[in-house]
């Protein structure tokens, strides 16, 4: 039944994003998150706890290419190793053996990026194809499904929209798309207040797909940490005219300088209020935390904005596949 299958890196925002959506119940079966993990620490194993608890899936990549999960893991390792106090010591090496528990955990499915390594070791045996998710990011590994097909079938097989990669991938495909327009800076996005995110939700089954990917709003490129901006941006997701997802961008006004960004985000709420769609546009958690902090005369900082908008985007696209269904 699961069709959509968000990428979020394990920021703690993204984190407390699925975190909240789990305990409130608006995280849909019709959804499993896939989560690139960049720290090995308390906050990402808690998350995984939570869904070994609701007894819901997600897929986790056991090969992250960003942020610091193997530095930090192996930071813990020596650690251990260097530790003197027996009491601490087996206290953290408790720790790893919990960590290494959740990891292996059932309801945890192992996604693997595609590159020479990962496809070797399934082509050795070393891995087993059968129990992976294996992720194409780009159509750079795309020959060496042309020339090993049915051997590479995993539980579910990632690749970019492309028709020439599709046919030769064995088994369950979903497309993988980063579908949002980022803007180099949040000012910019003044001049497109509102843009198409992406039609796959409704043209994935056609094509021949079981589910579609993206990377919510947030994109795929990486950043460690933001910086103070001039303008503060609220990205809210919501179905156009003819069910399609867009994307409205809710700026601040006093964008001369960087400071007051509580000021901002008055501004940039101000501007959702007013919006000729507020009124029709379902209240979800994430849209309701937003709209409690301004009334509140609350600001939440730049991360837990992001963090809303994400919940917005992943109750409403869950509640819609729920429908659909």
């Amino acid at each position: 039944v699961v069709m959509y299958f968000p990428y979020l890196r394990g920021r703690q925002n993204e984190l407390l994003c699925l975190r909240e959506l789990l305990e409130v119940d608006r995280l849909y079966s019709t959804i499993i998150p896939i989560i690139e993990p960049v720290r090995c620490n308390s906050t990402f194993f808690t998350t995984l706890k939570k869904f070994i608890e609701a007894d819901r899936k997600i897929i986790i990549i056991k090969n992250p290419k960003v942020g610091k999960f193997r530095r930090d893991y192996e930071e813990l390792k020596k650690k251990i190793e260097d530790e003197t106090n027996e009491v601490k010591k087996k206290k953290l090496e408790e720790t790893l053996i919990n960590y290494k528990e959740l990891l292996n955990n059932s309801h945890i499915i192992s996604g693997y990026l595609c590159d020479d390594k990962v496809i070797s070791q399934c082509l050795d045996g070393k891995k087993n194809v059968k129990d992976i998710v294996l992720i194409n990011t780009g159509i750079d590994t795309f020959g060496y499904y042309e020339e090993y097909g049915s051997k590479l079938e995993a539980v579910y097989t990632f690749i970019p929209k492309d028709e020439d990669f599709k046919d030769e991938v064995f088994g369950e495909t979903v497309i993988l798309e980063d579908v949002y327009v980022k803007a180099k800076r949040n000012v910019d996005y003044i001049e497109s207040p509102d843009e198409l995110f992406s039609r796959n939700h409704l043209v994935y089954r056609k094509r021949g797909y079981v589910g579609f990917s993206d990377y919510s709003i947030v994109g795929d490129a990486y950043e460690e940490s933001g910086f103070a901006p001039l303008a503060v941006a609220i990205h809210i997701l919501y179905f156009g005219q003819k069910s399609e997802l867009r994307v409205h961008h809710f700026v601040s006004e006093s964008n001369e300088n960087i400071s007051d960004p509580a000021r901002k985000f008055a501004e940039a709420m101000q501007n959702l209020l007013s919006w000729e769609n507020f009124d029709i546009i379902p209240k979800t958690k994430g849209l309701q935390n937003l709209l409690d902090y301004y009334s509140n005369g609350k600001f939440p900082g730049l991360g837990v904005i992001k963090k809303c908008s994400i919940m917005h985007h992943l109750e409403l696209i869950g509640k819609y596949l729920e429908v659909d269904e």
